[in-house]
């Protein structure tokens, strides 16, 4: 069913069972094709809605709740759906430079199927170090998430982190860049 904001209606696609799916708008306001990209206008407009990739549910008085990015929720092996954003937000304050949540299999890509992973990618202050402090700060956090969220280890990434012009982290470049500079190895359990 479609909700209304002022002039732009929204509507959830292919909800699930907790009635979580990809939020789609439409309105005269929202584009209505790509230039020069028809390929990219199929996957992005279906019906004269545009698929925002943004993955969300109405609450009960009819509030938005927005979960993180279609393209970067982790199905685990149990079947549930992991936001890393979501899970970030439980670290924010954590005292480094900067820092994301990944699936070890979408980082390094495996064929088979098997327990996945969440590693934590820090990126520390100049001269900072893993100590004691910064670990029992992270398991503290980690305490907070259900035990199918839980960040299982974490990875030191010694380059800033790729931003888009609104400094959110471009995940994919970021994924890609230590998936072909860092072996797998490098990732230490928690």
């Amino acid at each position: 069913m479609g909700k209304a904001l002022p002039g732009v209606e929204l509507r959830i696609m292919s909800p699930d069972s907790e009635g979580v799916g990809e939020v789609a708008a439409r309105s005269k306001t929202v584009m209505s094709h790509y230039l020069d990209d028809p390929e990219l206008t199929l996957e992005t407009i279906v019906d004269g809605w545009l698929l925002t990739g943004d993955l969300g549910r109405f609450e009960r008085h009819g509030h938005l709740q927005l979960f993180g990015r279609k393209k970067n929720m982790i199905v685990t092996e149990g079947g549930k759906n992991i936001y890393p954003e979501d899970i970030e937000t439980v670290f924010d304050g954590l005292p480094v430079k900067e820092y994301s949540v990944f699936a070890v299999n979408y980082v390094w890509p495996k064929k088979e199927l098997g327990k996945e992973t969440l590693v934590l990618v820090l990126r520390l202050e100049p001269n900072q170090k893993v100590d004691s402090k910064l670990l029992e700060e992270i398991a503290a956090r980690n305490r907070r998430l259900p035990d199918f969220k839980r960040v299982g280890a974490y990875l030191i990434w010694d380059k800033d982190f790729p931003r888009t012009a609104s400094m959110k982290i471009k995940r994919q470049t970021l994924a890609e860049g230590i998936g072909s500079s860092i072996d797998r190895k490098a990732v230490v359990e928690l």
